[in-house]
């Protein structure tokens, strides 16, 4: 029986987050959805963030790293913090045993920046433009054991998109990925 309680625990917490997910696509979708902008310390956010995937990161067995400096942005403080938690929680779940994950924040002349590389298992060349689609993964059979929805990386783009940010990507097949997030400030 308690083998049956896990599995049953496993998939209806599976359930929820992809619940969650979709939830928060559809609120992003709504055009009428104001969202108040605030101005922020984006390297404090993403330190906040990395506290708390920190349990994750260390289960995985890949290491958090922040550098960068303090840049100040216009936006929705809440949905920022989505979107650094779901570039992160990827960049864990798909590296490698000994891995790392490195976020930085900082200016590219005029705007500020977030980005997320790491160490992993890394995109084929032909794929890297999907992956921000819903639903869409590289490496199903390792989303199901890691337990993604196949969300998170349209939520990225959804909140990139309502900050008027450009997301760029670059990555290497068993080297790892880099995304980077350009905002107006």
């Amino acid at each position: 029986i308690g083998r049956f309680a896990a599995q049953i625990h496993k998939n209806s917490s599976r359930l929820l987050m992809l619940i969650n997910d979709i939830i928060k696509l559809s609120e992003l979708d709504d055009e009428e959805l104001k969202i108040p902008f605030e101005k922020f310390d984006l390297y404090t956010l993403a330190e906040n963030t990395i506290h708390m995937m920190d349990m994750p990161a260390q289960k995985q067995d890949v290491d958090l790293i922040l550098s960068g400096e303090h840049v100040m942005i216009n936006g929705g403080k809440n949905l920022i913090d989505e979107l650094i938690y779901n570039l992160i929680s990827n960049a864990i779940r798909y590296n490698v045993k000994g891995g790392k994950v490195y976020v930085e924040t900082g200016m590219d002349g005029d705007h500020p920046y977030l980005r997320v590389t790491d160490t992993g298992i890394g995109i084929p060349e032909n794929e890297t433009d999907r992956i921000f689609e819903r639903f869409y993964r590289v490496d199903k059979s390792r989303s199901k054991q890691t337990g993604g929805t196949g969300l998170g990386l349209a939520i990225v783009k959804h909140i990139a998109v309502m900050h008027k940010a450009e997301l760029k990507i670059e990555s290497e097949l068993g080297k790892g990925t880099e995304i980077k997030i350009l905002f107006n400030a």
